[in-house]
């Protein structure tokens, strides 16, 4: 029988990895529908990543194929994600203003204190998720791009719904006009954000003047804009909520990893790059062929959809001694968790600082932290995460 990849059944899979390594054995490219091919090893992967005969823009058919809104597909089109150079170039460039590394850099100090904040609300039962994992990462898109106070929670249930069509998730009855609403209520809210923001024209605000950068004849236009900018407010929602969901989920289920971060906190950064690479937040990403490519051997053709098996990738022992072991310390450590190339993920420094202030915390600030419950799986046929994880957190300096 021959094997081929299956998005739907691998999201069901508690464990997908003894699913991936099969695919690995069974070659570097295999089947995945008609006309998708999907590629399974860390070198194919990693050169697709960079490769310019493959790119990020689909055809109509792609977005037709998967019923959502117009409004919600022309919103995703938009984005810096689903654009190739020349637009992408430009597009990046403009968003970068609003996660370079300084900006990102002058956060780390509130980052922490939210951390504290949650943890310190969590005292006792929790649920990672909710308390910790998913707000967080809100809490800081907002302060970053400046979405007053007053009105976060407001915005911050249209962007947990849009949030929810990034990717091919399990979508239920009535999340499609739901999706289309939030993106017609965030356009309008963002749009008159960046007006207001651009009528008080301060220097260090990255926001202001941003849709001076518009050129209405050309590529780039205000609409494109303000798109970018939702994207950017909700797209790191998922892959930091789920680094982080899938990082605690790995301490809690391996008291020996757990003590061994609190007896050597300073291994936080590289336990940060492990937990991306052990159970990678995005599992995959989808590319389009734009000329014939040959790989290991394999022909394929032009406008051919290749999904690049980011997790897959990232448990190849070809790449990595002992890939199903969760090592910590482990260096040098190229996973493809945050893609590559030039599509690199934008705000890859911003989810590392997220990541680093929690297990930071959870290395030097918890008394206990332990498992509560049975974790739920969050369905989901791109994205690794939970739903729930039970834990009980108890404050105070680990007596280690």
């Amino acid at each position: 029988m021959r094997v081929r990849y299956d998005a739907t059944a691998i999201a069901g899979l508690d464990d997908p990895y003894p699913a991936y390594a099969a695919l690995r054995e069974a070659g570097p490219v295999v089947p995945a529908g008609p006309g998708v091919w999907a590629v399974t090893g860390h070198a194919d992967v990693t050169a697709l990543l960079a490769d310019p005969r493959v790119g990020h823009e689909f055809p109509d058919v792609v977005y037709q194929a998967s019923g959502e809104p117009d409004a919600v597909t022309g919103f995703f089109r938009a984005t810096v994600l689903n654009r190739d150079a020349p637009v992408h170039t430009v597009l990046r460039r403009a968003m970068s203003r609003l996660l370079a590394p300084r900006a990102v850099a002058g956060l780390r100090g509130r980052v922490d204190e939210l951390v504290g904040e949650l943890f310190t609300a969590m005292d006792g039962d929790a649920d990672l998720v909710t308390g910790l994992a998913a707000p967080l990462p809100v809490t800081v898109a907002a302060e970053l791009l400046g979405i007053p106070v007053a009105d976060r929670d407001l915005v911050r249930p249209y962007a947990m719904t849009l949030a929810r069509a990034f990717g091919a998730g399990i979508r239920v009855e009535g999340d499609r006009d739901a999706t289309a609403a939030a993106v017609t209520w965030l356009r309008a809210y963002v749009r008159e954000l960046l007006a207001e923001r651009e009528r008080r024209g301060r220097d260090d605000d990255p926001l202001a003047g941003l849709l001076a950068t518009a050129d209405p004849g050309g590529a780039i236009t205000a609409e494109a804009l303000v798109d970018n900018v939702i994207f950017l407010f909700f797209a790191g929602f998922d892959t930091t909520t789920n680094l982080i969901a899938t990082g605690c989920a790995a301490l809690l289920s391996r008291p020996d990893v757990l003590a061994r971060l609190r007896a050597e906190p300073e291994l936080v950064p590289s336990a940060v790059e492990e937990f991306l690479r052990f159970d990678a937040p995005i599992q995959a990403t989808a590319r389009l062929t734009r000329a014939p490519i040959e790989l290991s051997g394999r022909r394929i053709n032009a406008n051919r959809l290749v999904v690049l098996l980011l997790a897959a990738a990232n448990r190849d022992g070809r790449r990595f001694a002992r890939p199903d072991e969760l090592d910590i310390a482990r260096t040098p450590n190229p996973h493809v968790s945050f893609s590559a190339g030039p599509h690199f993920c934008l705000g890859a420094t911003l989810a590392r600082l997220e990541g680093a202030a929690v297990f930071d915390r959870i290395a030097r600030g918890l008394a206990g932290f332990e498992p509560a419950g049975v974790p739920v799986r969050r369905l989901h046929m791109s994205f690794r995460g939970y739903d729930h994880l039970p834990a009980r957190v108890r404050l105070g300096a680990f007596p280690g």
